[in-house]
């Protein structure tokens, strides 16, 4: 048992050196008094450090306050279920992907509601305040001002003097900025979620730059006449997937949404 000694000798002397350094200790050898030089202190010591060694080995480390304060702050951190808004918008970006045009909106409208901050992601409002526009040409087959024949207008003309400012109907990234003498001027081509973008023509100035990202409602340029056109005014269009959608239909879908939820 000579190694049981050793270790024994070994341990209280480390003990004992350990305790020497501690502040507040005495060097009195009065036995009455509970100090170093007595019996009772080196088993106090001693039965202390046993049962913190047990502690250890049988419970390991405790969690500080900070990490239980850190799950108190996120009930769902070991929750492998994405939460109610994500599902809602997973679902209704599964329809506006879907959605070939406007007239679709109908099936999605009733949904809207539950998340209507998904409306900012798709062009749902007119690019000019209500006040300063007039539709002067529809979507559709009409008869050209310039080219003096019938063919198809894939957007909306909306008249408006020159300089009044033009807003993005949706948030999205600019992917395109081009000046077309023989077709819409100026124009600026907007990228937006679920296969959405939109097409601003005829602008007399631009605000934005290519690769851009932009929030819904920013300030993207001015209305000009430039290109061929008779006059100033705004050419918009929404292509979808590649094609190009009547516009229409989306011009007072977040208005609407939101005046529902109001009036709830």
């Amino acid at each position: 048992m000579a190694w049981w000694k050793s270790i024994r000798k070994t341990s209280v002397g480390w003990i004992k050196g350990y305790a020497l350094k501690v502040g507040g200790v005495t060097n009195s050898n009065d036995v009455d008094y509970f100090t170093p030089q007595n019996a009772a202190y080196w088993i106090f010591v001693g039965l202390f450090f046993l049962c913190f060694m047990a502690n250890r080995f049988f419970y390991g480390d405790v969690q500080g306050p900070k990490y239980l304060g850190a799950l108190t702050q996120h009930p769902k951190i070991s929750e492998n279920e994405p939460r109610t808004d994500d599902i809602i918008y997973l679902k209704l970006s599964e329809l506006f992907v879907q959605m070939e045009n406007f007239q679709q909106m109908e099936l999605i409208k009733p949904f809207l509601p539950l998340l209507p901050k998904i409306l900012d992601s798709v062009p749902s409002a007119v690019p000019l305040f209500r006040e300063h526009y007039v539709l002067s040409s529809p979507y559709g087959k009409r008869y050209h001002p310039v080219h003096r024949i019938s063919k198809k207008h894939f957007g909306v003309d909306l008249a408006a003097a020159k300089g009044t400012p033009i807003y993005a109907t949706a948030a999205g990234r600019v992917i395109r900025i081009e000046n077309s003498p023989k077709g819409h001027g100026l124009h600026i081509v907007i990228s937006h979620s679920h296969g959405f973008q939109t097409l601003y023509g005829h602008m007399e100035s631009v605000s934005v730059t290519e690769g851009e990202a932009i929030g819904a409602h920013d300030f993207i340029g001015t209305v000009g006449s430039t290109g061929i056109s008779t006059g100033p005014h705004l050419h918009y269009e929404i292509i979808k997937n590649g094609k190009r959608i009547d516009p229409t239909g989306s011009f007072n879908l977040k208005y609407e949404v939101y005046l529902k939820l109001k009036n709830l």
